[in-house]
């Protein structure tokens, strides 16, 4: 299964009722690399306007298989998170305490692909009357990889 870009519906076969959102969304959790992050979010929303209110939630996937979730009610920036590492995070827990400075309300730290993704669906269908799957639109950022130069493009004729 592939995620779709933002540009495109999330309604197909595979994702047209809400339990297929969640089985869907945790198909695309599983194996994926650490800094990669996946947004959910209306998929026709358009705005610079910062104060606009838009329901949206973002996946992390940091390091030993955990995944952060944050959800939100404005678009949701990119952490620049200095260390993926997850040693001393509290797993499961939900948390309100502002960690960080942006407009997250609320995230959790799991190893549980099947937890991350019903809440989302609930974010969506319980607490914002989200119709169906197909008003949402995902996108998804792969993390960029810095590759030693190759000696042989390096060499002046």
């Amino acid at each position: 299964m592939i995620m779709v870009d933002s540009t495109d519906s999330t309604d197909s076969s595979e994702v047209s009722t809400w339990d297929g959102m969640v089985d869907w969304l945790v198909e695309s959790l599983v194996d994926q690399p650490v800094a990669l992050i996946v947004e959910l979010g209306p998929n026709t929303y358009i705005s610079d306007d910062e104060d606009d209110e838009v329901v949206c939630v973002q996946i992390q996937v940091l390091a030993d298989d955990v995944l952060l979730l944050r959800r939100s009610r404005t678009v949701l920036g990119h952490l620049l998170i200095a260390d993926y590492s997850t040693g001393d995070l509290v797993l499961d827990r939900w948390h309100f305490d502002g960690h960080f400075e942006d407009c997250t309300d609320g995230y959790i730290f799991s190893r549980d692909a099947h937890l991350i993704a019903n809440i989302c669906v609930t974010w969506f269908r319980d607490n914002w009357g989200a119709r169906s799957t197909d008003e949402l639109g995902c996108s998804y950022r792969f993390p960029d990889e810095l590759l030693p130069p190759d000696p042989d493009l390096d060499e002046i004729d």
